[in-house]
């Protein structure tokens, strides 16, 4: 693997003309966060990767190597290096299980930007030297400053009153009681009038400091994502010269309780949402139907429930975090494996076909990037794609985020419309 420190600082990096209409900045989830090992003495820890210069686009999920073998090595970084970053949208009709997104969009990288905030330089990374043309052309783009506006705070309405989010949820009460579903995941959207697409956005990455955040850029448009959740990883684990295997883990979040204003205050709230029976039972639906679809391409006996109703702390709220994981059957790759997950039970409900005919029944609007997922394909064959829940979505028209919160039958309505405001009150205030 090639590694080759650069002059520009993190800081630069992060407000550089490589943050264009054609880059991707992820964040490494912190529960994988490795270093690099640069000398014999000096170490870098990665927490964004940057992707400035496209190759190649994609308007579908790409395909993975097929079972790599010569570039694993047991010191390969789990985060991207190069090869495929994109979105998945949310359907915009519901959609047969095991296809992919109406709407998805994907660009290659060849090589990308490793960025350590701690340190006074980035790392350029890539399995393959790049030229020497393209180390100068990205060293020359972060080194020069972009000229973002300056964050400040905006103004966001909800597109549903209180009243009108009320009959939905109402009419959502009146499926799950007949039997229709068991879950359902009820959202609605907030707008703000100005536009947003050239922020630099920065500022909301490390307020948040979400696992599975990214700022994602296109001509049309700019995702803003400080999500804490994944659908879907894929690593690819070398057995032996000859063979790879493929390990899939999937980590729904369902269970939310909001921070408290003391340490003490915080303690309880937390306390309580681990013991509540009702967000547990939540949680272990949407277990079950996680196990299901990774199952359809997993090996036999291997789907695995490996934490339950797990704890997780974020800027704005508690979270109750459940990990099922597997083995890819041997007649399947990684693809398939993204597509029979996406889109996550979490923000669907169960069973998963019948709760996304009632989300486009009632959800004011299609969701658009939301609840759909955003995501890399790693040429070492990895793979790693989150939940785009804790999303703007900036277009010149304006931007939208949405928050919501599955709604079982034991489920208030002024429970959840409480709910919505702790998830997504603390980001609408966050200056952009």
């Amino acid at each position: 693997m090639f590694l080759q420190k650069l002059a520009a600082t993190p800081s630069q990096a992060m407000n550089s003309k490589a943050l264009n209409s054609e880059s991707c900045l992820l964040t490494i989830p912190e529960r994988q966060r490795r270093y690099v090992k640069l000398t014999q003495n000096e170490h870098f820890f990665g927490k964004y990767v940057l992707a400035p210069i496209p190759t190649d686009s994609s308007a579908e999920l790409p395909a993975t190597p097929e079972r790599p073998t010569d570039i694993l090595t047991p010191t390969k970084p789990d985060w991207f290096v190069a090869g495929w970053i994109g979105i998945l949208d949310y359907p915009s009709t519901p959609k047969k299980a095991g296809t992919p997104s109406d709407h998805c969009w994907f660009r290659r990288y060849e090589f990308s930007i490793l960025i350590d905030p701690d340190k006074e330089f980035c790392v350029i990374q890539a399995y393959n030297k790049p030229s020497d043309s393209a180390i100068q052309q990205v060293e020359q783009l972060l080194l020069s400053q972009d000229e973002f506006a300056p964050a400040k705070s905006r103004t966001w309405q909800p597109l549903q009153n209180k009243d009108s989010y009320l009959r939905s949820f109402n009419a959502v009460q009146s499926y799950l009681k007949s039997g229709d579903c068991y879950q359902i995941n009820l959202t609605t959207p907030f707008y703000c009038s100005d536009n947003l697409q050239n922020q630099a956005g920065i500022d909301l990455l490390t307020t948040f400091n979400a696992t599975h955040g990214c700022i994602i850029r296109e001509k049309h448009r700019t995702i803003f994502s400080v999500s804490p959740e994944r659908l879907l990883k894929v690593t690819a684990q070398q057995t032996n010269q000859k063979h790879t295997e493929f390990l899939l883990e999937a980590r729904p979040i369902k269970g939310t309780a909001p921070r408290g204003e003391s340490k003490e205050a915080d303690e309880v709230l937390a306390k309580n949402l681990t013991a509540s029976v009702k967000n547990q039972a939540e949680n272990l639906m949407i277990v079950d139907l996680l196990r299901n679809d990774l199952s359809i391409h997993a090996a036999s006996n291997s789907v695995r429930v490996t934490d339950l109703f797990k704890l997780e702390s974020h800027l704005n709220v508690h979270h109750l975090v459940s990990t099922i994981t597997a083995t890819l059957r041997e007649d399947a790759t990684p693809r398939d494996a993204i597509n029979a997950a996406f889109p996550g039970g979490s923000i669907t409900g169960a069973p998963k076909i019948r709760a996304m005919e009632i989300i486009h029944e009632l959800e004011p609007q299609p969701r658009g990037a939301y609840c759909g997922s955003a995501g890399y394909l790693d040429d070492s064959g990895n793979c790693d794609f989150n939940i785009l829940i804790r999303t703007i979505e900036a277009k010149d028209s304006g931007a939208v985020c949405w928050g919501g919160g599955g709604v079982v039958i034991d489920s208030t309505g002024e429970e959840e419309y409480a709910e919505i405001h702790s998830k997504v009150d603390r980001i609408l205030s966050t200056p952009l």
